[in-house]
């Protein structure tokens, strides 16, 4: 009995989390809702002169003066870009130390290609790699600015102003907006300014600041690419899907605004804001094309006032240790999900790890013996436990056939004659129970880890991709099979034998889409397991166990 329920408990633990993986990577619900921006409201012709209570709407929005076309070279020891005249914002910015990582194509998907009239031509596991990482493209812009309705930037007077750079806008209302840029402490970062002066007649509403670029619609979850991001009263936000927008003006979500920016898993060009802004975040596409997030002041601008934003601009990785440093919660970029604390434990083993082999791959092979060690105490007992428990079979059957009539009294024998022997009956599914926190946090970690970004191992070029050769998924699948193997079924029907045997096939399916990394960490981790199964097997006595007494 205590083997059937034991085995129960484990095929239920099975099957949840393969309802979690399917649910995560394909039927996951979108992100909360929010609040839809509303439409500007036209106001009808003044018969007065308007007053500072009454916002007038904003002139238009073209500049006093047709600027000439010029561009300032902006840089620091990390990324470098251009300040532009057409946007007045950083463009076209690239990092220094980082390249792109290379286009993984799994040889299944490949031959599926093939076999259905794709693309004709050999096939490449890895392709490309060696460009800057580009961060904005040329079409891409931080620091654009304006009133009203979200729209084009353009048309501002560039030069350079001591270390840093301004540039400045007269719109044909008299409304004039100054960007003053200068570099920051860390070199990830520049201070940024943005005044609005009121020089016209009437007050303006809805000031916004914010980064936008030219984004790849029609991407999957897991893809890695650039999305508009923003932190509001604490929390991450970002759009996933561009055509969430189709229909509708904006995405608005209310609240502090701490930053705004647009990123994908491994970096960001983000806004911070000196002290969170109660106003709100808006995700939005401009007709253009371009999409972006934006910081909105909904406090109205009066006749002859100027008012100031300040904000922290940074340009750079998604690495935790900084991006705490730096504070204005930027730190909150890094998205582990809902283990997030058992992968920023992981993630900082690994960084150890690292330090001493200094191979990511091999990094993770030593947190894999790390946790081994940790949970060995645990699975020994459990091991032994079951050992145990199939060479109490027959005993046990000796107790059902002896109380058939009292299933009550059959289940008491029962439970003494595992107390005699030392027999946990639940010891069995305890180790993956406390386990599958860390396999859920390492997930986390390999998905949105800058510091695995780009990493290779062995003929793996990019641990966070999949094996495109399907190397380590195959050896998952052969391990875990014979890890079933040396466990035996005892107390399944054949009815849950068959699902027993099926579930490695569908684990081991399910290696092909894991990042290599995590696969590596199974493997190693099976192998272990499959090393301490058979010495048990080895060494177990089973003619140690005593009958029970008679009565």
């Amino acid at each position: 009995m205590g083997s059937d329920n034991d085995r129960r408990v484990l095929l239920a633990i099975a099957l949840i989390m393969v309802v979690y993986y399917v649910w995560v990577a394909f039927i996951s619900p979108p992100p909360p809702p929010v609040v839809p921006a509303e439409a500007p409201v036209a106001e009808a012709p003044a018969t007065a002169p308007a007053t500072p209570a009454s916002p007038a709407p904003v002139a238009s929005a073209e500049p006093l003066v047709t600027v000439p076309a010029r561009q300032e070279a902006v840089a620091s020891d990390t990324w470098r870009g251009l300040l532009t005249s057409d946007a007045g914002g950083i463009s076209d910015l690239t990092l220094k130390d980082y390249t792109t990582s290379p286009v993984v194509s799994p040889v299944w998907t490949w031959a599926l290609a093939k076999v259905t009239g794709g693309p004709v031509g050999g096939w490449q596991p890895y392709a490309g790699g060696d460009e800057p990482y580009r961060l904005l493209t040329a079409d891409g812009a931080l620091g654009v600015a304006g009133v009203g309705a979200l729209g084009e930037d353009r048309g501002y007077l560039v030069e350079a102003s001591g270390q840093g750079w301004t540039a400045r806008r007269t719109l044909a209302s008299g409304l004039v907006i100054t960007k003053r840029y200068q570099p920051g402490e860390d070199p990830h970062t520049l201070q940024v300014e943005v005044e609005f002066d009121n020089r016209s007649g009437a007050a303006v509403d809805r000031l916004w600041v914010g980064v936008i670029d030219q984004m790849v619609a029609g991407a999957g979850r897991f893809d890695n690419v650039s999305r508009p991001q923003a932190v509001v009263d604490g929390d991450i936000e970002h759009l996933l899907d561009l055509e969430d927008l189709a229909g509708q003006e904006t995405e608005r979500l209310e609240g502090p605004v701490s930053w705004v920016g647009v990123g994908d898993r491994y970096f960001m060009a983000s806004l911070a804001l000196e002290e969170p802004l109660n106003g709100a975040a808006v995700f939005d596409t401009l007709p253009d094309g371009r999409s972006g997030a934006f910081v909105v002041d909904g406090q109205a601008l009066d006749a002859g006032a100027s008012r100031t934003y300040r904000f922290l601009a940074y340009m750079g990785p998604k690495d935790l240790d900084l991006l705490q440093r730096l504070g204005h919660e930027l730190d909150e970029a890094v998205e582990f999900g809902f283990f997030g604390f058992f992968s920023r434990m992981l993630l900082f083993l690994l960084k150890v790890a690292q330090k001493g082999v200094v191979n990511w791959g091999l990094a993770i092979m030593a947190l894999t013996l790390l946790v081994k060690a940790v949970f060995y105490p645990l699975t020994q007992r459990a091991f032994v436990s079951g050992k145990k428990m199939q060479a109490l079979q027959p005993l046990m059957k000796e107790v059902q056939e002896k109380y058939k009539d009292n299933k009550e009294l059959q289940s008491v024998e029962t439970m003494k004659l595992f107390q005699e022997h030392g027999v946990n009956p639940m010891g069995g599914c305890l180790p993956t129970l406390v386990q599958m926190p860390v396999w859920f946090a390492l997930y986390g970690v390999m998905l949105n880890s800058v510091e695995l970004f780009d990493s290779s191992f062995l003929y793996l070029k990019d641990l966070t991709a999949a094996d495109p050769y399907g190397v380590l998924p195959v050896l998952y699948a052969i391990l875990i099979v014979w890890q079933q193997h040396l466990t035996p079924m005892t107390g399944l029907d054949p009815a849950q034998q068959k699902m027993m045997k099926l579930l490695p096939l569908v684990f081991a399916f399910m290696m092909f889409t894991f990042p290599s990394g995590l696969v590596l960490y199974f493997c190693v981790n099976i192998l272990l397991t499959v090393f301490q199964q058979w010495l048990i097997n080895r060494t177990f006595d089973a003619a140690s166990l005593q009958r029970p007494a008679t009565t």
